[in-house]
């Protein structure tokens, strides 16, 4: 089983959104998916993809048995709490949610597990790192000198722990207009989103911004999840 994590350096940049999108992709590629929802504060996992059933727990294994929906697998905190409720956990407790999540969650059968982390380098992605210990990472930013100064951030975590960025995806990083004229030979009108966006991007793959991109299962992602199977494969 290949474990990817999707991470960013900043919050709001669309992380959890490029990770559901990307689930959906890899699904319709023929691979059996599964997706963690790490972001214990804000686990958006389970509204992204339109998910409502009920966590089951098998007593005999002692495991959880995540939610199954539109055949993705997925495990969330979101089962656990009722909605709107805060988790006001110490890092410690976090740290051992991670690790629960990864070994008392029954994930076989699957090609690709995926684990969404929440923006920054705080527990649940350090516990990531120590329990999950990732394959690879596909880390969002959008193209702000902010972001990309998380992205930075980000960037030295992983060096640190000796983890591979399969991609970095840019997005909203430019207006995908299309050309009114029939004859036009130039398919789309690229105008920038943000004027600050001269940085350098580890394994960049950019997403235009685009309203259909907020709703789960409505970007075609396919590219970028070939592009990361293919990156995989050859490592």
């Amino acid at each position: 089983m290949l474990k990817l994590s999707v991470l960013s350096g900043k919050g709001g940049v669309g992380k959890t959104t490029i990770c559901v999108n990307l689930a959906y992709a890899l699904r319709d590629m023929g691979k059996k998916i599964g997706i963690m929802d790490f972001d214990l504060t804000g686990p958006n996992v389970m509204r992204a993809i339109g998910a409502e059933e009920s966590l089951k727990l098998d007593i005999t294994k002692a495991k959880y048995i995540p939610i199954e929906h539109d055949g993705i697998k997925i495990l969330s905190m979101a089962n656990l709490l009722p909605q709107g409720k805060a988790l006001l956990w110490e890092g410690i407790r976090r740290r051992g949610i991670v690790k629960e999540f990864i070994h008392a969650a029954d994930w076989t059968g699957l090609d690709i597990l995926l684990a969404d982390l929440p923006p920054g380098c705080g527990d649940e992605t350090l516990g990531m790192m120590e329990y999950f210990v990732p394959d690879g990472v596909i880390i969002v930013t959008t193209p702000h000198s902010l972001a990309y100064e998380d992205y930075l951030r980000a960037i030295d975590m992983l060096k640190l722990n000796n983890t591979s960025v399969i991609k970095t995806v840019v997005n909203m990083a430019y207006f995908d207009l299309k050309c009114p004229h029939k004859n036009c030979r130039e398919k789309k009108h690229r105008i920038s989103v943000f004027k600050d966006n001269d940085h350098s991007w580890e394994n960049s793959f950019e997403v235009p911004f685009d309203p259909l991109i907020s709703a789960s299962n409505k970007v075609d992602l396919k590219e970028l999840a070939k592009l990361i199977i293919e990156k995989m494969v050859v490592a």
